[in-house]
């Protein structure tokens, strides 16, 4: 068994205690010690996947305001090309 020679004393939340109390282990040091563990470790990779995700998300947002952009110009397109087959319409006599 690990020897653990380092004894702290330290208070903490409610919230805290439930986190501590909701981890995998035997008793509070256990609990503690894999909580602080698993954080320790598994933080730098969710990081990583984080500024993954959101660089990603830059990305979509950019293409996403491409498509805006392009949606106003063709929708802009469409519209003056209505206007014009309104005012041919208009201009060709009916009886021929």
């Amino acid at each position: 068994m690990q020897k653990k020679p380092n004894i702290r004393s330290i208070r903490y939340s409610d919230e805290i205690a439930d986190m501590i109390d909701r981890q995998a282990g035997e008793n509070f040091s256990h609990k503690f010690e894999n909580l602080v563990t698993r954080a320790f470790y598994e933080l730098p990779a969710a990081e990583k996947e984080l500024a993954r995700v959101n660089g990603e998300i830059e990305q979509r947002r950019k293409e996403l305001q491409k498509l805006r952009s392009q949606y106003s110009r063709l929708s802009a397109a469409a519209r003056d090309i209505q206007v014009r087959l309104d005012g041919l319409s208009r201009a060709i006599p009916k009886d021929v």
